[in-house]
């Protein structure tokens, strides 16, 4: 174990991965332990709301997925065994049985699955496997162009909306307009991590402040830089401009995900599959796919939520109760 540190929130430390990469991680709560593992265009961060529901509950770690803040670099041997491999680190170091994935993070813990026997169950909320080639990914090749020349506002335009994941103002919003100030506020995150991703106003007229805050709402829900309702700003929160290139990795995942649900039939501990009823027929079809699939599933459709109920920006707290009853002691033992 390397050194762990402790803020007024929670304890972080870190772990070594297979080839020697670092994995950094946040830990909260007391109890049996619980692994989140975040999604795309995300770190730890995103899901410290989630985590705090369940810290009464449970021994709580949440890993900056690698190529993230606190922990090392993607690689060049990227995919969804580093991944794995990264989770299997934590587990092994934490004792921990229990694992939670959101979206691409569930797609990790999916696949692991196969070869971690540590894990005795797996809850997995809307993992984008590719049955044959349902996921879209065509977005890709114009995102990693828009990275290239540094239009990160563009670029997270692209992902959000080539995945189907894009708030409605997103969506339909003129991109000439919503970029400038997608670029801003990726620029102020930049400059001061942790804070409240809106581009200073100071000099904007009384009207159209208001305005700039409801443009940029799509912003705080795509990068949450909250760790808990009342832990004030997260000095360490990984910056809007570092997350979104990193969509590019996820992405990756996806691609290699295609073709393999029949060999989910190999896994025997019991899954949880979540979704929302709001979100993108695509990736309630493939839960559709995986609840035939697996051998001992349950499944459980939330109302009115979509992708990001597990966000800080989401609704935290009603997938931390369904968490509570999959991992409770009554289904555990």
């Amino acid at each position: 174990m390397e050194d762990v540190t402790v803020t007024a929130a929670y304890s972080s430390g870190s772990v070594t991965s297979a080839d020697g990469t670092r994995i950094g991680y946040r830990q909260v709560g007391r109890g049996p332990g619980l692994v989140l593992v975040h999604g795309g265009g995300q770190a730890a961060q995103n899901l410290m709301q989630l985590a705090c529901s369940l810290s009464n509950e449970f021994t709580v770690y949440v890993p900056d997925r690698r190529g993230r803040g606190s922990s090392g670099p993607s690689g060049d041997h990227y995919g969804l065994t580093a991944e794995s491999q990264d989770l299997d680190a934590l587990l092994v170091h934490t004792g921990s049985e229990f694992v939670f994935g959101l979206s691409s993070g569930a797609l990790i813990c999916l696949d692991a699955a196969l070869s971690l026997h540590q894990i005795r169950q797996l809850a997995l909320y809307e993992p984008p496997l590719s049955v044959d080639h349902s996921t879209p990914v065509d977005w890709l090749s114009r995102f990693d162009r828009e990275i290239a020349e540094g239009k990160v506002g563009s670029a997270m335009i692209t992902a959000t909306r080539g995945t189907r994941t894009a708030p409605a103002l997103i969506r339909w919003a003129p991109r000439f307009l919503l970029a400038p100030l997608l670029d801003m506020a990726a620029r102020r995150s930049a400059a001061q991590p942790g804070g409240d991703p809106t581009p200073e106003s100071h000099s904007m007229s009384p009207r159209r402040r208001p305005v700039l805050w409801v443009l940029l709402w799509p912003v705080r829900r795509f990068a949450a830089s909250k760790t808990a309702p009342s832990s004030g700003e997260d000095e360490t929160a990984v910056p809007l401009s570092d997350l979104v290139p990193t969509m590019h990795f996820d992405a990756q995942l996806v691609l290699q995900s295609e073709g393999r649900l029949p060999d989910y039939r190999a896994i025997a501990v019991p899954v949880l599959l979540l979704g929302g009823s709001d979100s993108p027929t695509y990736l309630q079809r493939t839960l559709d796919a995986l609840e035939t699939t697996l051998p001992s599933v349950r499944r459980v459709e939330l109302p009115g939520v979509g992708h990001l109920a597990p966000d800080n920006t989401g609704e935290p707290e009603r997938v931390a109760g369904e968490l509570r009853r999959f991992f409770g002691p009554e289904n555990s033992a």
